[in-house]
């Protein structure tokens, strides 16, 4: 595999990071934000949370659609194959046999990742900055 190809996989991978983190922070985040803006009080109408929760579903499947897309595009860039070997020691018996070994997508590994820091960074924004607001 030559540099070009390595740089473009990686390019496209990091592509892959922030649409996931986008997926799970900034999607809800530039949603919310918007109808604060437009708000005219500060509660929140019945009409206002169905516009939101759809926002969010429709922009949470636009991502998924540039993710398969950029997913496709690494695989073309790999030549071929995304697959990731796993092994994780914690999931290994002792008796297991030390060949046996689980693959994944780079995909996959891309939504594990972005699901884990937004699950993350929620619960520090929840516990330590949300009552300054």
């Amino acid at each position: 595999m030559s540099v070009t190809q390595r740089l473009l996989a990686g390019s496209i991978l990091v592509l892959m990071f922030i649409g996931g983190f986008f997926m799970w922070l900034g999607n809800p985040y530039m949603w919310l934000r918007l109808i604060a803006a437009n708000a005219e009080t500060s509660a929140l109408s019945m009409g206002q949370a169905v516009f939101l929760l759809a926002a969010i579903a429709v922009t949470g499947f636009v991502m998924i659609k540039v993710l398969a897309v950029l997913n496709s595009a690494f695989i073309r860039a790999m030549g071929g194959s995304d697959e990731i070997t796993i092994r994780p020691s914690w999931s290994r018996s002792l008796r297991d046999d030390a060949n046996v070994r689980t693959t994944a997508s780079a995909l996959d590994v891309v939504m594990v990742t972005s699901v884990s820091v937004a699950i993350l960074t929620a619960t520090i924004w929840f516990f330590f900055f949300a009552s300054l607001q």
